[in-house]
């Protein structure tokens, strides 16, 4: 499953997916805060927060709280576990129907 399949199923509008498809490069394997991805995708505040929790709803992003030098943050970083499972629940109806019926064909 590639890039744009994953933007898919989080939405079909296309202008959307691109900068779905461009936050999950930027963060990649790292862990950032809030301001780091706002610094290093350009986008507004408040549509970043529409990206995290749209990627947050598919279980493929997640973050948690560690301390810093002086001060708590957040950081965002990206899971496949939970979006596997997510995929796993969420299609498993649909993927036993399809084997199901070749089965029989």
């Amino acid at each position: 499953m590639g890039l744009i399949d994953v933007a898919g199923l989080i939405t079909n509008d296309p202008k959307t997916k691109q900068k779905i498809i461009n936050l999950l490069t930027i963060i990649g394997r790292r862990k950032m805060t809030f301001n780091q991805l706002l610094d290093e995708s350009g986008y507004k505040q408040r549509y970043l927060r529409f990206l995290i929790t749209k990627l947050r709803s598919v279980h493929l992003m997640m973050g948690e709280y560690q301390k810093s030098n002086t001060r708590n943050e957040y950081w965002y970083y990206l899971t496949h576990e939970g979006f596997s499972t997510f995929l796993k629940t969420k299609y498993s109806d649909a993927i036993y129907t399809l084997v199901k019926r070749r089965k029989t064909a």
